[in-house]
Formats: structure tokens, C-alpha cells, sequence
């Protein structure tokens, strides 16, 4: 029968290595997610300004076609 079945007889060494590239990957993958996420939000913002602005657009429309509308029906009257 064979001593060394699986990893057993792996070094700690590589043990090691191998945690610590798995480390670095995780970081990697964190900072690229985090920058992705960054972006997302300044879409966002981006978009959320967007309709903001447009919203004040078309509250002042609104205002002004109310105005001409009373200013209308008061001259019918």
C-alpha cells in the first residue's frame, strides 16, 4: 500500500505558496471589484444629477404652461 496518498506528502513550503498567491488573488479580485463599484456609483450620480436637472426642466415648463393657462381663461371670463 502506498504511504504518500493525496497531498500528504506536500511541502509546507507550497503549502504556503499557494496560500499566498490565492492571497494575492483574493486581494486583486477585492481592489478590481472595488473600483467596479466605484464606477457603478458614478454612473449613478451621473444619471441621478441627469434627472434631477431634467425634473427642474419640466417643473419650470409646467409652471409656465399653468401661468399661460390662467391668463387664458381669465380672458374667456
Amino acid at each position: 500500500m502506498t504511504k504518500n496518498v493525496g497531498a500528504s506528502h506536500t511541502s509546507a513550503a507550497g503549502g504556503a505558496a499557494g496560500t499566498a498567491t490565492a492571497a494575492a488573488a483574493s486581494t486583486a479580485a477585492e481592489a478590481a471589484g472595488e473600483a467596479a463599484f466605484q464606477r457603478q456609483i458614478a454612473a449613478l450620480t451621473l444619471t441621478s444629477t441627469k434627472a434631477a436637472e431634467r425634473d427642474v426642466e419640466l417643473r419650470v415648463v409646467s409652471t409656465e404652461l399653468s401661468t399661460v393657462k390662467k391668463a387664458a381663461d381669465e380672458r374667456v371670463q
